[in-house]
């Protein structure tokens, strides 16, 4: 754990030398945007800063582990930190630092195990306070803001546990199941596979299976099924918690073959307003109103998207017979293992949109370094016939190839996630291209 390296031990990562004038000017700068350090007196912050050890730790790294001992707060000075909790079968995100941010209070001040793993999500440089330092610089002079300190370490580490039990509530209690589509590569279909999944659970469960579209910039899924959207995601940041609940499920569209879609955003500019925050308020509720939602998402792995991956029981990937395309696959699939995606709730859809794919599913699978779940037949213009014409092929041919993938999607994630249904097999291959 970084709290416990000493700088003889790495001398490139931190140091004892007394800060430079310039150094100096970057370490207060960064305790004063730190909220613990508020109401505390310059002197006291100078002394602080005088006693920061930096670090720095390449992106993709762990910094701190769950549930071990530490005895230092580490302050972000540049950089972007996932703070996540392993509450198994699940893991949460439970908070996005970046500069300014502090964290690993509570193993310093409380003596508590450390609450949450922290990964670096960029290349981090963090000024290391630890506990000897800490008091020595504050337990004779600011005793009444050290005692706040503590307060907030409990404070913030009371809510985490709440995020925590907020997001696996819903599966615990075998609530709806969430599933992310996630396409890499623009131009894969993971709008239509989404779609299409929809409604083929919807012929099971009418009005119990809802898609969400986070596919941003441009959120057009309601579009394709033929409805007017007048409300979204996005607006809907700034109501209060009271009357939260009511307001989302209100901007639910019923399409009349059973589905329903909430558009994440009605216009480019609106995605920004959709927060990991946001999202987990949102799956919270709208677990309690479905059986399944399925989540169409965007090409780029953002914040939201990480808070999502961690909200899903299942993600499926879908990808192409396309060198670019399963190269974004590949890549993505490592993303997801490395985030701790256990490999059951992973699926690789491969999803035929020429007649002649310029890549055989073999190599896609070598590349891939695993088997492809299910394949999708060429559907020749059905789907882009579709969309024009605003309907959903697995409720209205179920001839189409999409539709017959959609339907075989439906029965992989009723064989892991249906209750009490007669378990379908693990991996369902559809009619190869015409």
């Amino acid at each position: 754990m970084l709290a416990e390296r000493r700088p003889q031990e790495s001398p490139k990562r931190a140091e004892r030398a007394m800060p430079a004038f310039h150094d100096m000017l970057s370490r207060l700068a960064t305790l004063e945007r730190a909220p613990v350090f508020f109401s505390v007196q310059e002197a006291t912050l100078r002394a602080l800063a005088r006693r920061l050890r930096r670090v720095k730790v390449a992106a993709g790294e762990m910094i701190l582990f769950q549930g071990e001992p530490g005895d230092t707060i580490f302050f972000i000075e540049r950089g972007r930190c996932r703070l996540v909790v392993e509450k198994p079968p699940t893991v949460v995100t439970v908070a996005l630092l970046a500069d300014g941010d502090f964290f690993g209070e509570a193993a310093c001040l409380l003596n508590r195990p450390q609450q949450a793993s922290v990964y670096a999500q960029t290349d981090c440089y963090l000024l290391a306070l630890d506990r000897q330092s800490l008091h020595g610089a504050m337990a004779s002079r600011e005793r009444d803001a050290l005692e706040e300190l503590r307060k907030l370490a409990d404070q913030r580490q009371r809510s985490f546990t709440d995020t925590t039990v907020q997001a696996t509530w819903g599966m615990l209690l075998k609530e709806a199941t969430v599933v992310g589509v996630y396409s890499p590569k623009g131009g894969s279909g993971g709008t239509s596979i989404s779609l299409n999944l929809v409604g083929s659970l919807s012929r099971r469960y009418p009005g119990e299976v809802l898609l969400l579209d986070l596919d941003f910039p441009y959120s057009h899924s309601a579009l394709l099924a033929g409805l007017i959207p007048t409300s979204c995601l996005a607006r809907m940041s700034a109501v209060p918690q009271e009357s939260f609940e009511e307001v989302l499920l209100s901007g639910v569209l019923y399409h009349a073959g059973g589905p329903m879609i909430l558009p994440g955003a009605l216009r480019p500019e609106e995605a920004d307003e959709v927060t990991p925050e946001l999202i987990t308020r949102a799956i919270a509720v709208l677990r309690k109103s479905f059986r399944y939602i399925v989540v169409d998402l965007g090409v780029t792995i953002t914040d939201s998207t990480l808070a999502l991956f961690d909200l899903t029981q299942h993600i499926l990937v879908v990808t192409t017979p396309e060198m670019s395309a399963v190269k974004s696959a590949a890549d993505a699939i490592d993303i997801l293992v490395q985030l701790g995606t256990p490999p059951d709730r992973l699926a690789v859809v491969l999803n035929n949109r020429s007649l002649k794919p310029p890549v055989t599913k073999a190599a896609v699978e070598r590349s891939l370094k695993r088997p492809v779940d299910l394949e999708v037949g060429f559907d020749g213009t059905r789907p882009e016939q579709a969309a024009l014409e605003g309907v959903i092929l697995a409720l209205t041919n179920s001839r189409s190839e999409l539709a017959k993938g959609a339907e075989a999607l439906a029965l992989l994630l009723e064989s892991k996630h249906g209750r009490g249904k007669e378990a379908g097999p693990s991996s369902v291959e559809v009619a190869e291209p015409v």
